[in-house]
């Protein structure tokens, strides 16, 4: 039985796709190409669903992170505290205002930035910035990583790309008074049909920033900006899909306990039951003994028509462009290449997670 890593097909269902029709042709008739009435309502409701006072659409998740650095101050000459083992985007943004990444080490059940090693890499550097990513759409730990920032006035950046869905300490991501991130590239939880992203924030001053810097710079905030509008397509389609979001992000907590279940016996790691109902399980990881077992896991199930993933192969310091940078990274070099990411949509039914186990199983045995 063949078990797609992602299903399009039913997330773009016929009806959906005749209301995406008539929204995008009356999007066509009006000629309101860039920041129509569809930009308006979803920065509203998606405020409101993530417990945050402004959503601010921007054109993709990358640029999310690049303008929240930058209407933190960042830039040259500071540095920028990012997990060890992330999406090659998290330090990309932090290169791309001139800033300098700092390696942060990860915890090793989770993968998300450790307030320890924070904590030990702050006697080393200066840092002026922390960026931690809900990987997978695990929870990172804010409260504990605030704990280490807020009395030095060091600003929080979480990079929620793969987390609408997450819930931090019972909240939503978005509700701190950090700056959030979202992407809303075609394979997350709610996506777009192309390239898409937001910051939500607390702060109306910084809002106003962003705001500008957005558009070209124009606004009430007095600096440059750059061009990051979204169009009015996109969020069309962010906005159809806000109805059934709820749905399918229960469906994935779900599938996620339907695989806790079927694996358990199995010699492969978990993540631990807790982040069942805290989770977006955006991905389901599992944790292979090492990297040739995972490799040849990974060929066995294509072999059975099931598609996986390898996220991620690489430690942030394993990457030819970020090698000379500082920090630390053991514990993320340990997990590199050591994780495989399973079927994971809303609409695998619980024979598909059967047939991913038993051929777990038969690869194992």
């Amino acid at each position: 039985m063949a078990v797609s890593f992602y299903n399009f097909t039913d997330l773009h269902h016929k009806g959906f796709r005749e209301d995406i029709k008539s929204r995008i042709s009356k999007i066509i008739d009006d000629g309101s190409f860039v920041e129509g009435e569809f930009n308006g309502k979803f920065e509203k409701e998606f405020a409101l669903k993530q417990g945050a006072k402004h959503c601010l659409l921007v054109a993709n998740g990358t640029d999310a992170l690049e303008i929240a650095l930058a209407a933190h101050g960042i830039g040259p000459g500071h540095k920028v505290g990012v997990p060890g083992i992330t999406f090659y985007a998290t330090a990309e943004a932090v290169l791309n205002v001139g800033a300098e990444p700092i390696f942060i080490d990860v915890d090793p059940v989770s993968a998300c930035m450790c307030p320890e090693s924070l904590k030990r890499v702050m006697k080393e550097h200066t840092i002026n910035a922390i960026m931690p990513v809900h990987i997978y759409g695990l929870p990172a730990p804010i409260k504990a990583l605030e704990a280490v920032c807020q009395p030095a006035g060091i600003p929080i950046i979480e990079d929620a790309a793969q987390a609408q869905g997450t819930f931090v300490d019972g909240k939503p991501v978005g509700s701190t008074n950090n700056f959030v991130t979202f992407s809303f590239y075609p394979t997350k939880n709610l996506s777009a049909f192309g390239d898409a992203g937001a910051i939500l924030c607390q702060d109306d001053e910084l809002a106003t920033i962003v705001k500008t810097i957005r558009n070209h710079g124009r606004g009430d905030a007095n600096r440059l900006g750059r061009n990051s509008r979204c169009d009015h397509m996109q969020a069309a389609v962010l906005d159809l899909k806000m109805k059934d979001i709820d749905g399918y992000n229960q469906n994935r907590k779900k599938i996620a306990a339907w695989y806790n279940e079927a694996l358990k016996e199995l010699d492969v790691e978990l993540l631990p039951e807790h982040f069942v109902e805290s989770s977006s399980w955006h991905l389901y990881p599992i944790k292979l003994a090492n990297v040739d077992q995972r490799v040849g896991l990974q060929e066995h199930l294509k072999s059975q028509g099931i598609g996986t993933t390898p996220f991620y192969e690489r430690a942030m310091s394993q990457e030819k462009a970020l090698g000379g940078y500082k920090g630390e990274d053991s514990v993320a070099k340990s997990l590199a290449g050591r994780l495989l990411c399973l079927p994971m949509n809303p609409f695998l039914s619980k024979e598909n997670v059967k047939e991913v186990a038993k051929e777990i199983a038969n690869f194992l045995s």
